[in-house]
């Protein structure tokens, strides 16, 4: 089979494969597509069909189809980066006062410091999990970073299956989700470049960081000056619009690679920074593909250059502490501090349920950490495993916190005279 026929027989397979799975057995109200995605990953990686089909493992998977995957991974993951930045409306967070400030600061610190905590005993039980371009300090952090992360889109698909999309509760939990993100992605971007095989000398990093600050200087004032200019009047989008989006998006990557702070971050200023007006048309052109087509190439990617043990205790001691810190941190970081802001209970559980989706933003950071060689290959299984029990148990829990409380289930709406 020639290499550009197996490419293709790959991205039948990956592409397909999780969706007609999906539909086939009506998972759509239980699993998001994303999870059957990155299981698929695994389930097509060395550590699975690898071990138990090793020759036709190889004879597929050869090491050029891997490197076609590659540039496929990194064009999907800064897209999606981008994406998430485009969510981000600052405009949605007018009026929210000091409640929504208090419980967005509280969902992020409590379960990030939770985390790191947790880091501190990983390093501790398995020294092992660290990877060998980091300290126990930046390995620690860097588990506080993964454990505060809620992602934005699989949190808007479970929202928008649910009927939530449109309450108050919805819009208040996405608001939420966007500042976590936002918060995160900085303090990873300052772990990635306080990295001890990323040292540099005083003149390096002094042009560094004034290269950095150029960037950060460029992308919000000029670049977006002119994005208002040229495609932000309007709430279409032309092929020249396009075509201004994207080269603003790999700029920015670029850029940010260049800078030490990583192109996914690039990614994300970049829909930032972008128009509202025209951001709604932006999203429509290039969610479905980003989603649908490109992410799988990533999720898949992953799992085949990702070499683990199943059956390794460490990978079980990682998963399960990371898995109970993420829903304790979560839940208690958010619906506490909500309930004490005004909130009512059902209402705040919700909240706090809902900030335990993990999904693609999780698999997103964990990539990056492992490339950085912050994490080991175990250590990064274990919190992707971590990732996906979180974010199946979302909708169901979801379904039970409203059984429990006055909250109605999802689907039939919440109440619009909620508690502020």
């Amino acid at each position: 089979m020639t290499t550009v026929a197996l490419f293709f027989a790959q991205s039948l397979l990956l592409i397909g494969l999780p969706y007609l799975v999906w539909r086939v057995l009506k998972l759509r109200n239980w699993i998001p597509l994303v999870v059957l995605q990155i299981l698929t990953g695994i389930l097509l990686g060395p550590a699975v069909l690898g071990r138990f089909s090793p020759l036709f493992w190889h004879s597929f998977f050869t090491q050029e189809s891997l490197t076609a995957l590659s540039g496929l991974a990194w064009l999907s993951v800064v897209l999606f980066a981008f994406l998430t930045g485009l969510h981000l409306q600052p405009d949605e967070f007018k009026g929210l006062g000091r409640s929504f400030a208090v419980v967005s600061l509280s969902s992020i610190v409590t379960p990030t410091l939770l985390g790191t905590v947790a880091g501190w005993g990983i390093a501790y039980l398995h020294p092992e999990a660290i990877g060998t371009g980091a300290t126990i300090g930046q390995f620690s952090a860097a588990i506080g970073v993964c454990i505060g992360v809620t992602a934005l889109p699989v949190l808007g698909a479970i929202l928008r299956e649910s009927g939530l999309i449109d309450h108050r509760v919805g819009r208040i939990s996405l608001s939420i989700a966007a500042i976590n993100d936002a918060v995160l992605w900085v303090v990873l971007a300052f772990l990635l470049m306080g990295l001890p095989h990323r040292s540099m000398t005083a003149l390096s990093g002094f042009w560094l960081s004034l290269i950095g600050l150029t960037y950060l200087f460029l992308i919000f004032f000029p670049v977006r000056t002119l994005l208002r200019r040229r495609i932000g009047d309007s709430e279409t989008l032309t092929e020249n619009g396009l075509v201004i989006a994207c080269a603003v998006i790999f700029g920015s990557a670029f850029m940010a690679e260049l800078c030490g702070l990583h192109a996914v971050l690039g990614g994300f200023l970049a829909g930032v920074i972008m128009p509202r007006k025209v951001a709604q048309a932006v999203a429509a052109q290039m969610e479905p593909i980003t989603v649908m087509i490109l992410l799988p190439f990533f999720f898949t990617r992953t799992g085949l250059t990702t070499y683990f043990d199943l059956f390794s205790n460490g990978l079980f001691d990682i998963f399960l502490l990371a898995t109970i810190t993420s829903m304790l941190g979560k839940f208690l970081g958010t619906a506490l501090p909500a309930h004490w802001m005004g909130e009512g209970w059902p209402v705040a559980c919700a909240l706090g349920t809902l900030m335990q989706t993990k999904g693609m933003m999780e698999v997103v950071i964990l990539t990056v950490l492992l490339e950085a060689q912050v994490v080991s290959a175990t250590c990064f299984s274990g919190l992707l495993f971590m990732a996906i029990v979180t974010t199946i148990l979302t909708a169901p829990t979801l379904r039970l916190t409203c059984h429990l409380t006055t909250l109605p289930c999802p689907g039939k709406g919440l109440p619009a005279d909620s508690s502020t």
